[in-house]
């Protein structure tokens, strides 16, 4: 089941009613196990533009927000296992928040995982791949530089802010 909000913003204080307009809990069965996906326009970095430098740091508005869809699915007899929280500036418009409920494999086993920052988790996640192929020899130099400036781009990454004006 997806769904998505607009003119939304995961610190909305109506955000189970929200919830309540939009699930079908007709469609979901109360014996089985769900993930739940959340993808938001994340505003704090727009001010720090992405830059692998910056560090983006997890807050309590992200848990709050995940105590309350979780307590507003179990109120609705439905269990939650997996909540994977990702917040973007590149993927959504301001105020849009996408949701994706699926049948889960994890059974009995509940985590919250944030991303404040999609992009940074992918580059670092890729990253970290390049360098082990460079390390292995696997890749030249010129190869792993090559890729990692690729990366960049693709996910709108910037060393600073001459480059991102620059580029746009």
């Amino acid at each position: 089941m997806k769904f998505r909000f607009l003119g939304s913003n995961i610190t909305d204080m109506n955000i189970e009613q929200k919830l309540n307009n939009l699930v079908k809990f007709d469609k979901l069965d109360e014996n089985k196990e769900y993930d739940i996906s959340v993808e938001f326009f994340n505003n704090d970095l727009i001010e720090d533009s992405l830059n692998e430098d910056v560090s983006y740091e997890l807050k309590k508005k992200h848990y709050v927000f995940i105590r309350k869809v979780r307590n507003f699915f179990e109120k609705n007899n439905i269990k939650i296992n997996k909540f994977y929280l990702m917040g973007t500036i590149i993927d959504l418009v301001e105020k849009e928040i996408k949701f994706s409920v699926k049948k889960s494999n994890n059974k009995g086993k509940k985590s919250n995982i944030v991303w404040p920052c999609k992009e940074i988790f992918i580059y670092e996640d890729n990253k970290n791949k390049l360098d082990t192929l460079l390390f292995s020899n696997q890749i030249s130099l010129e190869e792993y530089e090559s890729n990692l400036e690729d990366l960049k781009y693709e996910l709108s990454i910037f060393e600073n802010e001459e480059e991102h004006e620059y580029i746009n």
